[in-house]
């Protein structure tokens, strides 16, 4: 335990005897030097007849009773090790340790306070003390037996060696010097105590043994021998008459003593009784009166006659009970600030609306700021001040940021310097949370403080500054800058074995953030996203299980988004059910959310019961097409439907995320299965959309894109009949006419499109022929003369150049009919170069 919670990130103390006695690195002669003390102990008394058996129980019991008292100092504080090369790695399981530990083989350095060591010496020198009192130098004490108990130079000797471990103690650095001057001062009072116990208790039994001899010694003499010749005499005989009145007359005297003593009781009072009753009464009434008062206090209105009064006025009463004195300071600062707050107040009025308030405030900050009314006094001040006001309001709240950080009302001054406040105010507000991160996290209104600062004002060095608070206590005094991110942190933990308690130390304050239900700050999706990203498979599973229903709380930000896919990752069938349920009604908010749409992707990718997906998830998503396919992100999540994992359309870095989860190997239904499924789900609402909005779909990129990458996964048996129509009804009706609106032909998103459309069905086609392709659709919808009036522009001809090379070969022939040789002159004359290659494409055709 002491080794496990010893700081040592903390240098060690300042030590006096550290700085006097040179450092003696061999730190074990300590262990040695007791040993011999002890075996030096064992030989001289082993031989003593008389006293051996007392001061070897003497000795042990006290040790003993060091021992626990030192257990009891180790497990309730634990000191900086002032020995250099602590090692604090466990050996084993705690038997085995306390087993290496007892032979010397395993040294803790973890347990200061007093010192074990020279507790042990003292009680070693005591016991040659006590022993040794009353001997000379040179001729021996003895003892009952007549065995030699100890020279006075042998107590000198004794001494002299307690001494010089006492030193070497000091000087390997094993222990503080207060560490010896507490063993030695608790070691010397515990002996004394205990010797003048056992002292007072031997003179006790020997007084009553005397006390009993003497009392029976007095009763044979009083038996046997008598001095006195007059009791030698016979006795005279007493009347019976005689003794029974003597006795009656002593019973009534004692009567009459016991009557006098009751009545002068009855009347005569005792002063302390009286003066304790008077006192009671007076606390009663000092009592009486304070709830009174706070019955006023809070219930002024129930003393003031409510027809007659109105609910304000009464609350006026209640506030002005409350702040006394300040009540008037209070109120004239809102009558100013109700001018200055306006605004049609001129710069002018509130430069001097903020002299007049700055008056009135002088001195009162800290009362104006924890009331829900006075604090906007301060807010507006902060908002419109100059800077020297500003500096006298911070100087005034300054120690007390965090508290105020916290607070239901005060919280909003901070918010305010955070947002007009000087660049060295807020810096000195971001410094003032070191050693509060996590206190503020698990805060209702601490953590709004907290999130404001870590997400719009610290850059990244500063936010890592932040979250380190969560890896460990050490970080809230002493942050770290040799490392970038937590995974540069573990590694070096790892060398150490501290990394499980890194992470252990993770887990207990985001599991607190998960019970009070504060998940919206980002500092602590960072915190879990690197705790989930990095824990055991125990671990893991435990957050997942904590966290599964509350992830909607998570997706507007990165880390929490993140946190989310790996929930789905490492969660079990179960927890992904739990998960998605929750996500009900808020679908389409997380599809057109920025970090909230790949959630959509992970649940595509990783969940086997597709059946869920598409009742809770899909359904939801369809029944509100329009809306998001026209989102710059929604429209993402539909193209996953259609073409998963297609970095042509979709963000390279994203995809290589959700390839990750391949490996994990956590879903039983091949990849290709559970995307056929959700195609076919959602397909009828694709063609459905794409058939009746064909112009905005032709004329938006990734939506035409969307629509041939839908051609290219249907199956023959889809009809497509109605989709192509409405495209060839469309280009019917357009024109060629430059900068016209109905020029789709020469537009270039539209032609783009209609070229990927003309290549996608000719994949079809090769896949397995079916009657009508897009190619034949044009060809028979649109009139010969509108197609003719395509070889105009430079796109209609590349046009029909894709036409040429992707449609069947009845439909090349019917092309080079409608423009062989009416329009190759035409063609020929034309300089752009769409004219050109569609001459060539025509001619070698041919």
């Amino acid at each position: 335990w002491a080794d496990q919670n010893i700081p040592y990130w903390l240098p060690t103390l300042p030590d006096i005897g550290h700085n006097l006695l040179p450092y003696c690195t061999y730190f074990q002669i300590n262990n040695h030097y007791i040993s011999i003390a002890f075996i030096l102990v064992i030989i001289r008394y082993i031989f003593q007849r008389d006293i051996r058996l007392i001061v070897f129980r003497r000795w042990f019991f006290l040790q003993a009773v060091m021992f626990i008292m030192r257990t009891i100092s180790i497990y309730v504080t634990s000191l900086i090790v002032p020995l250099p090369s602590c090692n604090t790695i466990a050996v084993g399981s705690p038997s085995i340790e306390a087993f290496y530990i007892m032979f010397f083989i395993h040294t803790t350095c973890g347990d200061v306070l007093f010192s074990v060591h020279t507790i042990t010496c003292k009680l070693k020198g005591m016991t040659q003390k006590i022993v040794s009192s009353g001997s000379s130098w040179f001729y021996p004490k003895l003892d009952s037996t007549g065995d030699p108990l100890s020279f006075y130079i042998t107590t000198l000797l004794v001494w002299i060696f307690t001494i010089i471990g006492y030193l070497f103690i000091i000087a390997t650095r094993f222990h503080y010097t207060v560490d010896v001057f507490l063993g030695f001062l608790l070691a010397n009072l515990t002996w004394q105590i205990y010797h003048y116990y056992m002292t007072a208790t031997v003179e006790n039994k020997k007084r009553k043994l005397s006390k009993k001899s003497d009392e029976s010694t007095q009763k044979k003499k009083k038996v046997h021998f008598s001095f006195d010749q007059s009791k030698n005499e016979i006795p005279k005989k007493m009347d019976f008459d005689t003794l029974s009145s003597s006795l009656k007359s002593r019973a009534s005297e004692k009567l009459a003593q016991v009557a006098v003593a009751k009545r002068q009781a009855r009347d005569k009072t005792d002063p302390t009784i009286l003066s304790n009753v008077k006192l009671i009464k007076k606390q009663l009434k000092s009592k009486q009166k304070q709830m009174e008062h706070k019955k006023k206090k809070k219930h002024i209105n129930i003393v003031q006659d409510k027809e007659n009064t109105t609910f304000r006025q009464r609350l006026k009463e209640r506030q002005k009970l409350r702040r006394g004195v300040l009540y008037d300071m209070a109120d004239k600062s809102k009558k100013i600030w109700e001018i200055l707050r306006r605004d049609e107040t001129t710069n002018e009025v509130r430069v001097k609306l903020c002299g007049e308030l700055m008056k009135l405030i002088e001195g009162n900050v800290k009362f104006l700021s924890m009331a829900h009314d006075t604090t906007r006094v301060l807010e507006c001040l902060i908002q419109f001040g100059n800077e020297q006001q500003k500096n006298y309001i911070f100087e005034q709240v300054q120690k007390d940021l965090p508290t105020m950080s916290k607070s239901l009302y005060a919280h909003h001054v901070v918010m305010k310097f955070l947002n007009y406040g000087t660049d060295n105010q807020k810096s000195l507000i971001k410094k003032s949370l070191y050693g509060h991160v996590c206190k503020l996290a698990r805060h209702s209104i601490g953590c709004r403080v907290l999130e404001y600062c870590y997400n719009d004002l610290c850059n990244s060095a500063e936010r890592f500054q932040l979250v380190q608070e969560f890896y460990g206590r050490e970080y809230a005094v002493l942050k770290t800058t040799d490392v970038k991110n937590i995974e540069e942190l573990l590694a070096t933990k790892a060398a150490t074995g501290q990394r499980a308690n890194v992470l252990e130390y993770m887990q207990e304050n985001l599991m607190a953030c998960i019970q009070k239900d504060l998940l919206s700050t980002s500092i602590v999706h960072r915190a879990m996203h690197e705790y989930i990203r990095n824990a055991d498979e125990k671990g893991r599973t435990e957050l997942v299980d904590a966290v599964k229903e509350k992830l909607i709380k998570m997706v507007h930000s990165r880390d929490g988004a993140r946190v989310a896919i790996y929930c789905l990752w490492f969660g079990t069938n179960k927890d992904r059910k739990a998960l998605i349920k929750s996500l009900k009604s808020f679908v389409v908010k997380i599809a057109k959310e920025e970090q909230g749409y790949p959630i959509l992707w992970a649940i595509f990718d990783i969940v086997d019961d597709t059946k869920l997906v598409s009742k809770i998830i899909l359904q939801e998503l369809m029944s509100n097409f329009d809306d998001i396919i026209s989102d710059s992100h929604g429209k993402k999540v539909l193209m996953y439907l259609i073409a998963p994992r297609n970095t042509k359309h979709l963000q390279y870095d994203l995809v290589q995320l959700m390839k990750t989860s391949d490996a994990l190997n956590t879903s039983k239904k091949d990849s290709e299965i559970r995307q056929r499924e959700l195609f076919e789900y959602c397909k009828s609402y694709f063609l459905e959309y794409f058939t009746s909005n064909t112009l905005a779909t032709l004329k938006d990129g990734f939506q035409g894109f969307m629509m041939t990458e839908m051609i290219e996964r249907l199956s023959p048996e889809d009809n497509l009949s109605s989709f192509y129509t409405s495209i060839s009804t469309l280009l019917d009706n357009a024109t060629v006419e430059p900068q016209a609106e109905t020029n789709l032909i020469e537009n270039q998103i539209t032609h783009n499109v209609l070229r990927h459309l003309i290549i996608a069905d000719g994949k079809r086609q090769k896949k397995q022929k079916h009657n009508q392709t897009l190619v034949s659709t044009l060809l028979s919808t649109i009139s010969p003369d509108t197609l003719r009036t395509w070889i105009l522009c430079n796109r209609g001809c590349f046009i029909f150049v894709m036409m040429l090379e992707h449609g069947q070969s009845d439909e090349c022939k019917q092309i080079r009919s409608l423009l062989v040789p009416s329009a190759m002159d035409t063609l020929k004359r034309q300089s752009f170069a769409g004219a050109k290659v569609l001459v060539e494409k025509l001619l070698s055709s041919s």
